[in-house]
C-alpha cells in the first residue's frame, strides 16, 4: 500500500468514505427494530404497559438482556425480578425504554477489526456516560419533560464515530482500496467529521429532530443557547471528557465555567455530584 501526502489526505479520504456510503451495499449501522417501536410507545400520551413487554418478550435474548440489566448493580433493587411484567412495574415504563435503547444499541459497537475494538469499546463507554449524565442533570436542574430524551440524546450524540468507524473498517478490508493511512489520520476523521456524520445517519433512521441536533451541534462554538436539550449533552459529554470516560481525556477542564453549565444554572456541588453518577454509569458500559 502506498501512503498518501498531506495535502489531499482527509480529502481523499472522506470521498472514499462518501462514495462507500452511497454505495447500497454498504452494510450502516441500523437502528433496532424493536427499539423503534418501544420508543414510539413511550412517546405516547399515555404508554400501553402491555404492549411494550409484548415488545420485548418477543426477542428471546433481548429479554434476558433486559432483565440482566434490570437486576444489575446500577439499579440496586432489593429483589431481583424475573419477569418484563415485574420490572416495567418497579422501573417504570421509561427506565424499561432506556434499557433496552442500551442493550440494542451496544450490539453496534462490536468489531473484529483489531483497530477499531478498543476504539468502539472507548466511545460505548463515552456514549453512556453522556446519556447517563445528561438524564441525571435533566432531573437535577428541573427538565423533568426532557428526563428521556436527554439519555437518547446523550447516547447517540456520537453515533457519527461508531459510523465512521464502521466504514473505515470495511475500507481496510475491501479488496478494490490500496491505501494506507495513519492513526492519527484517523483520529482527525472520527473527531472532525463525526457530527455531521452522525446527523445524516440519525436522519436516515427517522429519529426526532432533537436527536438529529444534538448530535449536529454539540462541538460547535455558536449554538443555540435556547436548546436545553443541547445545553444538557454538551455538558454531560465535557464532563466525561474531564473525568476521562470513553476517550480524550481533558482532567484540567473546568466545566463550570463553561458557558451551557451557566446557562443551565448548574453549580459546581452540582457538577460535582454529577461526576459521582459518571462514574456509576460505567457499570452499565
Amino acid at each position: 500500500m502506498q501512503p498518501w501526502g498531506p495535502m489531499h489526505q482527509v480529502k481523499s479520504l472522506l470521498e472514499i468514505i462518501d462514495e462507500r456510503l452511497a454505495d447500497d451495499a454498504t452494510l450502516l449501522p441500523v437502528f433496532d427494530r424493536t427499539a423503534i417501536q418501544v420508543q414510539r410507545e413511550i412517546a405516547k400520551a399515555d404508554p400501553d404497559v402491555g404492549t411494550i413487554e409484548r415488545l420485548i418478550v418477543s426477542d428471546q435474548s433481548l429479554t434476558s438482556q433486559v432483565l440482566r440489566t434490570a437486576n444489575s448493580a446500577f439499579y440496586k433493587g432489593l429483589s431481583k425480578v424475573a419477569t418484563i411484567r415485574s420490572a416495567i412495574v418497579r422501573l417504570g415504563t421509561e427506565e424499561i425504554a432506556k434499557i433496552v435503547l442500551l442493550v440494542t444499541q451496544r450490539r453496534q459497537f462490536q468489531t473484529r477489526d483489531p483497530k477499531f475494538r478498543q476504539k468502539m469499546l472507548d466511545l460505548w463507554k463515552h456514549s453512556v456516560g453522556c446519556g447517563i449524565g445528561a438524564q441525571w442533570l435533566a432531573k437535577e436542574c428541573g427538565f423533568r419533560s426532557m428526563v428521556y430524551h436527554a439519555f437518547t440524546a446523550g447516547l447517540l450524540h456520537d453515533v457519527g464515530k461508531l459510523l465512521l468507524m464502521s466504514v473505515l473498517s470495511a475500507i481496510d478490508r475491501s479488496p478494490e482500496i490500496d491505501m494506507s493511512y495513519s492513526d492519527e489520520l484517523t483520529r482527525e476523521i472520527l473527531e472532525g467529521f463525526h457530527a455531521r456524520y452522525g446527523h445524516d445517519l440519525l436522519k436516515n433512521w427517522n429519529l426526532p429532530e432533537i436527536y438529529c441536533r444534538a448530535a449536529r451541534d454539540h462541538h460547535i462554538d455558536d449554538f443555540d443557547k435556547n436548546d436545553t436539550l443541547l445545553l444538557l449533552i454538551r455538558v454531560a459529554n465535557q464532563a466525561c471528557h474531564k473525568l476521562g470516560i470513553g476517550c480524550d481525556p481533558d482532567p484540567d477542564l473546568a466545566v463550570s465555567a463553561l458557558p451551557e453549565a451557566s446557562l443551565l444554572g448548574v453549580s459546581e456541588i452540582i457538577l460535582a455530584r454529577l461526576e459521582i453518577q459518571l462514574e456509576d454509569a460505567l457499570i452499565l458500559a
